[in-house]
């Protein structure tokens, strides 16, 4: 529970939340973005004409985690601003305002544990022309929004995962498709979905070649692609070593000795 008593005191009037993931490996970039777009997911709230999401993310790290992200910390928090950004665009979300992310130094996290905090905060009252909204999203009503509020820090940790349910976002629109092999079958509904051992990712294989986050399938337009994380095996399509491929119905995707199987669906 330290997690949750040192968040209490720096975000005042925080609410306690837990949810658990497992994994030991340092904290990636990428784990970020996945879950910053999860909590956008988890914490939106349905307006009259628009889906509102926090805008506003603490991200708190063990000191080791935080002293290797904290040397990238402008670049990273930029990159993530733009992501979260063209994932509420692409889902049609509303950002009352610019993503604004922070990194914090927590000692109570271990290495691979974090934990994320959201808000939803207005413009500066100042300035009421500087509201933001992706462009694809209709500009929120003025009383529509109001701020802060603040949500729950969702800790990601290696204890006791909780059940889970599917997280509820809004699914990704086009052409669908699903990945198939002796492990089971997968539909990809989602804009990303992260393959590797790790139960955290959205597709969890038992094969111990395969790494913890060991590739993604990206939707792209009105296809797919094949996108190697930096595994440790490496990633081969129809018996081809690549780093990433545009993926066609039929084709084969080897991570590590596992074998999965693309097919466009009807």
């Amino acid at each position: 529970m330290g997690i949750f008593r040192k968040a209490e005191k720096k975000l005042e009037g925080l609410v306690e939340g837990g949810f658990g993931r497992a994994f030991k490996a340092s904290v990636q970039p990428v784990e970020l973005a996945h879950k910053l777009a999860k909590e956008m997911g988890d914490h939106k709230s349905v307006g009259v004409s628009n889906v509102y999401v926090p805008n506003e993310f603490d991200i708190f790290l063990g000191e080791a985690d935080f002293g290797h992200l904290s040397a990238m910390s402008d670049s990273l928090k930029t990159e993530l601003a733009n992501y979260v950004t063209a994932f509420a665009r692409r889902e049609g979300w509303t950002l009352v305002a610019p993503p604004r992310i922070d990194l914090h130094r927590d000692d109570d996290l271990r290495v691979g544990e974090f934990g994320i905090a959201t808000r939803t905060v207005n413009a500066p009252a100042e300035a009421p022309g500087a509201a933001f909204v992706p462009p694809a999203a209709t500009p929120p009503p003025a009383a529509a929004a109001p701020g802060p509020l603040l949500d729950q820090t969702v800790l990601y940790q290696e204890q006791a995962r909780a059940p889970e349910a599917a997280p509820p976002v809004a699914r990704a629109a086009g052409p669908r498709a699903s990945l198939r092999g002796q492990q089971g079958e997968w539909e990809l509904r989602e804009a990303v979905t992260v393959i590797g051992r790790s139960r955290r990712c959205d597709i969890v294989l038992t094969d111990p070649n395969v790494s913890r986050q060991h590739a993604e399938i990206r939707r792209q337009d009105d296809g797919f692609m094949a996108l190697d994380l930096g595994s440790t095996n490496g990633m081969r399509v129809n018996r081809r070593d690549v780093k990433q491929a545009v993926l066609q119905h039929g084709d084969r995707i080897e991570l590590g000795t596992t074998e999965l199987v693309f097919e466009r669906l009807p």
